[in-house]
């Protein structure tokens, strides 16, 4: 099964290239909304791109169902706990908790269109190397999020140097 699904990634990745100039990603997947996302996917692989078709996303929270525009979102960790639920993180440092109610999210990549099942996303962000990390306080798991810094901080120290004694 494992093997028949990486098949059909594979396949779904290489359509774009195979289909060559027969159609655009603006026209496979529709007009994007501006939002740029960064998706870290299931084993280590990243796939970035405009989000397409969506303004808004809705989570089931404690409080309700709500939907929340996309432009507030500064991440998603979906899959955080047993239960599925997701953390969202608001450009004003806010988070919250709720499963979130989407299946899959369509972006207009720079080889084509790419149509990610959530089930196979670990985390969404809207800055480059943004993460989320969790801590353990009394016994229970808290998740909190940092965008990556603005420029990458300089090294101090050198190459090692080597010898043949």
């Amino acid at each position: 099964m494992i093997k028949l699904l990486k098949k059909v990634a594979f396949a779904a990745l290489l359509t774009p290239f195979l289909m060559g100039g027969v159609a655009s990603a603006q026209e496979v997947a529709g007009p994007d909304n501006g939002t740029v996302l960064f998706v870290n996917l299931s084993q280590d692989r990243e796939l970035s791109g405009a989000l397409v078709e969506m303004v808004d996303m809705k989570v089931t929270t404690s409080f309700g169902e709500v939907a929340i525009p996309f432009s507030k979102i500064d991440g998603i960790k979906l899959h955080a706990d047993a239960s599925d639920s997701s953390v969202i993180a608001f450009k004003n440092g806010d988070l919250i908790t709720g499963k979130v109610v989407l299946d899959q999210i369509k972006l207009k990549t720079d080889w084509g269109a790419a149509h990610v099942n959530t089930a196979q996303i670990e985390s969404v962000t809207t800055t480059k190397n943004a993460k989320f990390f969790s801590d353990m306080t009394a016994g229970k798991r808290k998740w909190r999020f940092s965008k990556a810094p603005t420029s990458a901080p300089r090294s101090t120290t050198t190459a090692p140097r080597f010898s043949n004694n």
